[in-house]
């Protein structure tokens, strides 16, 4: 009996909605046993921009919430964890000017500790819903106990007023990746920009001598090496240097969309385990712009592409998901917000990705990375933090903290000292 061709439309229309309806149904199950755990959300800059006290708002995550995120949205996306941002603008957005140097003083570290105090006062106001995660063991534990993970990343190193001992700080209060830049240079190391090329900033347009001295840094306090944002020479040069795998906690393709933001595949080549080669991941960003074909609408098979080009030069195990919700104005079609994550999912599944391989994209890939990012720092707990400051810092040694005249803080021997080496300073 031959059929129609109308009859064969419909019978492949429906096969194709049977199979995508029975790969959501797979990714909804499989997201219900393997936490995913996406790298970058900024909504602790959504709660600091709509409120002048930010801490008051907080409650409000329990419902409907402007932007991608909020609890009811996460909950329903199946999101197993959440790296959520500290991060403060770069310094012309908020018309701050740091000199060429970058060595006068912003907002920013205060920024930043403000960013930071929302995201920990956010997890304890929704206990029942967020728990406190830094290791893969802990993620686990609050999966095992249906809350989402709550990890904290921190996005640019602008916003540490130049110094080792802040990044130190920061390592104690729970930060588990740094991203060497934002759109802008820091005194740490260069950035790709926004989009444009923006004017070098250092030699070589990659790390600076205390940039070098940060990659060490990371690798002995266990804070995971992002390289999103970063110049491809920054790319090369913390690759070749840092002791730990290193991440892109958002970031796309450059090979599929020619976007500075991206990462090109002479660099992915050098992630993996072979000769020359280091340990990594690469997580998948949703942004339109970096996704492309831009201005276009880009839509979830779209950056299903990204993540199978990656995947094919890194593996399968070195790939993963990151959002990039709230951090965003416009979002891809099938990804709109924090409730569609099962659509992704659903993609690669259908592609033909296996459910172990999935496991992987979730989070297991992450995890691995974070714990060979920890094995890393427990075998340098011997190393003494770097004393590193900026060379073009002033401030150091401190000699005017003793105050003058009668009223000097300093023991008299401290004070004679200071004064000698001020002299030799005049004569200089």
């Amino acid at each position: 009996m031959k059929l129609s061709a109308f009859l064969l439309t419909q019978l492949c229309v429906g096969f194709v909605q049977c199979s995508a309806s029975r790969c959501l149904d797979q990714a909804v199950k499989l997201m219900e046993e393997s936490p995913l755990l996406d790298t970058h959300i900024d909504l602790p800059q959504i709660i600091r921009s709509l409120n002048r006290r930010p801490l008051d708002a907080l409650y409000q995550l329990n419902s409907s919430y402007p932007g991608h995120v909020d609890i009811p949205r996460m909950r329903a996306g199946r999101l197993g964890g959440a790296f959520w941002t500290v991060w403060a603008p770069c310094y012309d957005v908020v018309d701050e000017d740091p000199g060429d140097d970058f060595n006068t003083p912003t907002n920013h570290l205060r920024d930043a500790m403000e960013m930071l105090d929302i995201i920990q006062n956010m997890i304890a106001r929704h206990p029942d819903d967020l728990q406190y995660a830094r290791s893969s063991a802990d993620v686990l534990d609050a999966f095992k106990a249906g809350r989402i993970a709550s990890l904290i990343g921190m996005e640019g190193t602008h916003v540490l007023g130049n110094s080792l001992g802040a990044l130190r700080l920061f390592a104690q209060l729970g930060v588990r990746y740094l991203t060497l830049t934002h759109t802008c240079h820091s005194a740490f190391a260069s950035s790709a920009g926004f989009g444009t090329p923006i004017p070098q900033a250092h030699e070589g347009n990659g790390l600076t001598e205390l940039g070098r001295e940060l990659i060490k840094e990371l690798n002995r306090v266990g804070i995971m090496v992002d390289l999103s944002h970063t110049s491809d020479t920054t790319m090369r040069q913390a690759i070749a240097l840092s002791e730990a795998p290193v991440v892109w906690t958002h970031a796309g393709a450059r090979a599929l969309w020619d976007h500075p933001r991206n990462v090109p595949d002479d660099i992915l080549r050098l992630i993996g385990d072979g000769p020359g080669q280091k340990d990594g991941l690469i997580q998948s960003i949703f942004f339109p712009p970096f996704i492309g074909p831009w201005p276009g609408a880009p839509n979830v098979t779209r950056v299903a592409d990204h993540i199978e080009h990656i995947a094919g030069i890194v593996g399968r195990n070195r790939v993963g998901i990151a959002s990039d919700f709230d951090g965003m104005y416009i979002s891809v079609e099938g990804l709109e917000d924090a409730s569609k994550y099962p659509n992704l999912v659903a993609e690669l599944l259908c592609r033909g990705w296996t459910e172990e391989e999935m496991r992987g994209v979730l989070g297991g890939n992450l995890m691995r990375i974070m714990d060979k990012v920890d094995a890393v720092s427990e075998s340098l707990k011997g190393r003494w933090p770097s004393s590193a400051i900026s060379e073009k810092r002033k401030d150091l040694p401190a000699t005017k903290w003793g105050g003058g005249g009668i009223n000097t803080y300093w023991p008299t021997d401290v004070k004679e000292k200071v004064e000698k080496m001020q002299l030799r300073h005049d004569e200089l």
